[in-house]
């Protein structure tokens, strides 16, 4: 069950990441004639990203599971019982929070190095 838990709580902070980098790759894609600041959004937006996947990761004890997605996108067989539920599900989410802020973050270095990178070559 708990395994169960941490594959629903993994996918649904996927799925609202993978909507964060539509938005910010949709902006880079928008700057894509200027590469420098193309590059400065994508690594910026990136590390906004992490930074509040962190800041909820940190609150997560503090919303009710009934009205997390994890808990809706559980089946009624799926769901731990009422006394375990709070903790199984805000560490699942805790977890996954933190995991793809650490992607994220990843993320934005490679990005904000690639624009140091051009900027050097480029010179400007």
């Amino acid at each position: 069950m708990e395994e169960i838990v941490r594959r629903t709580a993994f996918t649904s902070v996927m799925r609202g990441c993978g909507f964060g980098m539509l938005g910010i790759v949709t902006g880079m894609m928008g700057l894509a004639n200027e590469l420098v600041l193309a590059l400065r959004t994508g690594g910026l937006g990136m590390l906004l990203m992490a930074f509040v996947l962190i800041l909820k990761a940190a609150r997560v004890d503090q919303v009710p599971y009934k009205t997390t997605e994890v808990w809706v996108m559980l089946n009624d067989g799926e769901r731990p019982p009422d006394a375990l539920a709070h903790g199984m599900i805000a560490e699942a989410r805790r977890e996954a929070m933190l995991r793809f802020a650490y992607l994220s973050a990843i993320i934005a270095v490679i990005l904000l190095g690639f624009e140091l990178a051009v900027m050097l070559t480029v010179g400007r």
